[in-house]
Parts: structure tokens; C-alpha cells; sequence
């Protein structure tokens, strides 16, 4: 494989930027300052006879169309400082403009990325803005893309601030982009940016947090592997069946129990005791549990983090796909409008900030990133849908799972990251293969 070289590096700014404003934050966006940019990719195949530096160009243009409708992704964080020793953090709206690279990997084919179950190294490099904290976004743009030309494709890697949005404002920005570059001048639905803050509420949030002391807890981090394992709707049917069958129940979801069933396989494949406390860490959405419920087009982050804790035997055990589903369920249902906003304004009397690390207080735990809901496959620049969805090495550590849908309706991929011997465990674990496609 051969190396990539980046051939241009380009500060856009958003045409007719509306004026200079600010975006307060909550505590569902701050929680996410010490965390490391989000990266997403997308992966395509181009026709042989596509003029491909046309037609990054063509991208460069609608790219700055698409800023004119998100202009929020071309400003900078602002950390102001208060005189009780705490700090406040907004969106300032001031258009210092986000990065469009360009880059080519000429000896690199879409099949060396995308038909191997194991993520290529290289695939790391798709990606600007490598190595800053969301934080960082005080001096750094929230949003970065690099376009890289393949022999027969292209990649668009995108790094966004997550403090700006969830995965919905990426699916958001990336399919807007698509559209612009296909020709579309005007969106059905426009985005809203302001945040939710619940009444009584006093705005700017101010909270203690010492960059100085986050730049200290730095993980370590042990370069996980990574692989792919893809399941049919047929299969995903299957387990859903089966987990409710044992559960006694019919709640549980398509999603809970391809994630049970997940959670098994690490547990076997690791040989933990069966007396040994797991837990499963997975975001839901909020903006349909509270009352009245958020707008659909609200692009703030809208996600709180649920932690599911059992004993290993518990899942192994007879009936333990359906007793891990069920009782994830359970906590999930738990976040009810009442509950939502009490630990929204609990966070403001004691704020607290979740470092992912790979240290014994985490080895035995799994955490969710992204969603098959995501409408990242509609992405269509002109030349079909992406073959494939991949996400960036940032955030990558062991214990972490990325979730995605497919080009196919209903099937499912989940991009695993283990240590290697983990995943080979994993990939000869008869219970667990028998549902792969």
C-alpha cells in the first residue's frame, strides 16, 4: 500500500454568514469537552470515466454551500472565565471557517478499505484534525473534511467538534452536502441551533473544569484492533425473536438484541468468572422522551449516556440473551421526561466530565458509538450511495463498538475494537458467528 499525500489545504467560510452571535450550550453538549473530535467516513466508487479533479472542485463549492445553511460549523468554541473560578463555554458564530483538504493515495483501491473484515491502517490518514480534544475548538476549526482520490473511488473523511452535535447533525451536514453537490438549492427542513434549556435555568452554564487538569488525564492508549462483523435483518429478526422468547416479553428491540448477543461473545471470548461485574454503555436519544418533545430538527447534542451492569454468569447463563436484553430495556425506559430533567439539573449543581480510558475500571466494558438510525448510506454526491461507512481512529479504544446500518434496509455492521487475540476469539466463537451473514 502506498502512502497518502495531501495536495491542498483550504479555510472555507460561510457565504452571507448571518451576524455574529453566540450559542450557549448545556450540559448534554459540555459533556463532551474532554472527548476527542467525532470522525466519520464515507466510502465510494466512481465511474471510470469521472473527471475526478472537476470534480473535487464541484465538492470544494458545495461544501461552501452547505456551510451557508450550518454556519455554527464555521466558528470557534468560546471559554470565558468568571470571577468564582468557574468557566462558561459557547458556539461564537464567527465564521473563522472550517478545512476542506484534498489528498490522493494513488496506489489505494475502494476493495483494499472496504472488503477486508479488518480496518487497514492507512484508513487512519483519510482524516484531518487528528490528535485535538473537543476543547481544542477554541483555536481549531469545528469541522474539518478531507476528499481523497482513490484508484477507482473516493473517501470523504469528516472530523467535527462533538460539542456542536450528535451523530443526527452529522447525518444532517453530510446528506445536505450531497444534496447541494447533486444540484438541490433549498432544504425541506432548516436546523435549529439553539439549545433546550429547561425554565429557571440561568445562562451561560458555569461549571469548574481545568483544561490543564483534562490535558493530564490522558489515556493510554493500547492501539486496539479492529474488525468488522456485518448481520442480515433476516439474523437481526432472529435474535429479536429469540430474546424475547426467553425474556418472556415482546419490548425488547431488533437493536437490544443484537447488542446482547454482542455482549456474549466478548464475555466468552475473554473467559471472564461468572462472578465478574460487565457493563454495557450506550447513548439514547433524548429529544422523544421529553414533554413536550424537542423538534426533529433540533441539531444540538441530544444524548445522554446509559450504563446497563450485570454479572458475567448472568448473560451466559441459561436464557442470557434474553436476560441482558431485557434488562437493558429496562434501564432504557427508566429515562422518562421526569428523570431526563432531574439529571439535567443535577449536573449543574455537581458537573461531571467521562473519560474513556483503557485501565482496569473499564476492561470489562463495552461502549456504543453511532446508530444504525443514522442516515449515513443516503449520502448520494452524484455518483451513487456509499459502499461503505467507517469511522476514524480517534476515538477508538478497546471496549469501543461503532454501529451502523447498510445500503441494504435493515442489515447492520459493528465495527469492533478489541485487542487482536479478542477478536479472534470472537471471529471462532461458533454462538456468535452462526448469526453473521
Amino acid at each position: 500500500m502506498s502512502s497518502l499525500q495531501v495536495l491542498s489545504t483550504t479555510t472555507i467560510h460561510a457565504p452571507n454568514h448571518p451576524n455574529h452571535h453566540t450559542i450557549h450550550l448545556t450540559p448534554w453538549d459540555l459533556q463532551f469537552l474532554p472527548f476527542e473530535y467525532n470522525q466519520f467516513g464515507y466510502l465510494y466508487h466512481h465511474p471510470t470515466n469521472l473527471d475526478v479533479s472537476n470534480q473535487i472542485e464541484h465538492l470544494k463549492n458545495s461544501f461552501t454551500s452547505t456551510l451557508h445553511l450550518l454556519h455554527p460549523l464555521t466558528g470557534r468554541l468560546k471559554i470565558t472565565h468568571h470571577e468564582d473560578n468557574t468557566i462558561s463555554c459557547s458556539i461564537n458564530c464567527n465564521n473563522d471557517g472550517a478545512l476542506f483538504v484534498h489528498a490522493v493515495a494513488e496506489n489505494i483501491t475502494v476493495a483494499d478499505i472496504f472488503k477486508v473484515a479488518k480496518v487497514t491502517p492507512i484508513h487512519h490518514s483519510f482524516y484531518a484534525m487528528n490528535g485535538f480534544k473537543n476543547y481544542n475548538g477554541t483555536s481549531q476549526p469545528l469541522l474539518a473534511v478531507q476528499v481523497t482520490e482513490l484508484v477507482d473511488g473516493i473517501f470523504i473523511g469528516c472530523t467535527i467538534n462533538h460539542v456542536t452535535g450528535d451523530g443526527n447533525l452529522f447525518a444532517y451536514f453530510i446528506n445536505s452536502w450531497a444534496r447541494f453537490s447533486k444540484g438541490c438549492v433549498k432544504m425541506s427542513t432548516l436546523p435549529i441551533f439553539e439549545r433546550w434549556f429547561p425554565k429557571g435555568i440561568e445562562c451561560p452554564i458555569r461549571f469548574p473544569f481545568k483544561i490543564e487538569q483534562q490535558s493530564n488525564l490522558e489515556e493510554k492508549k493500547l492501539n486496539p484492533s479492529e474488525r468488522i462483523f456485518h448481520f442480515t435483518k433476516e439474523n437481526i429478526a432472529k435474535l429479536k425473536f429469540k430474546a424475547n422468547l426467553e425474556a418472556g416479553t415482546t419490548n425488547i428491540s431488533s437493536l437490544q438484541a443484537l447488542f446482547t448477543h454482542l455482549w456474549r461473545s466478548f464475555i466468552r471470548s475473554k473467559e471472564l468468572d461468572p462472578q465478574t461485574d460487565v457493563k454495557f454503555v450506550l447513548d439514547i436519544g433524548v429529544k422523544k422522551r421529553l414533554v413536550p418533545q424537542l423538534p426533529e430538527n433540533y441539531y444540538g447534542v441530544a444524548v445522554i449516556e446509559c450504563v446497563v451492569s450485570m454479572k458475567a454468569g448472568e448473560l451466559l447463563g441459561d436464557g442470557g440473551l434474553g436476560k441482558g436484553a431485557l434488562e437493558m430495556n429496562k434501564i432504557i425506559a427508566l429515562h422518562n421526561d421526569e428523570k431526563l430533567r432531574s439529571e439535567y439539573k443535577n449536573w449543574l449543581t455537581k458537573p461531571s466530565f467521562t473519560i474513556t480510558r483503557d485501565d482496569a475500571g473499564n476492561v470489562n466494558s463495552l461502549v456504543i458509538g453511532s446508530s444504525p438510525w443514522f442516515e449515513f448510506y443516503e449520502s448520494d454526491f452524484g455518483w451513487g450511495k456509499p459502499v461503505g461507512v467507517r469511522s476514524g481512529y480517534e476515538s477508538k479504544r478497546n471496549g469501543k463498538v461503532y454501529v451502523y446500518g447498510c445500503v441494504e434496509k435493515g442489515n447492520m455492521e459493528l465495527e469492533v475494537c478489541q485487542p487482536y487475540e479478542i477478536l479472534v476469539a470472537m471471529g471462532n466463537d461458533p454462538e456468535f458467528m452462526m448469526e453473521l451473514s
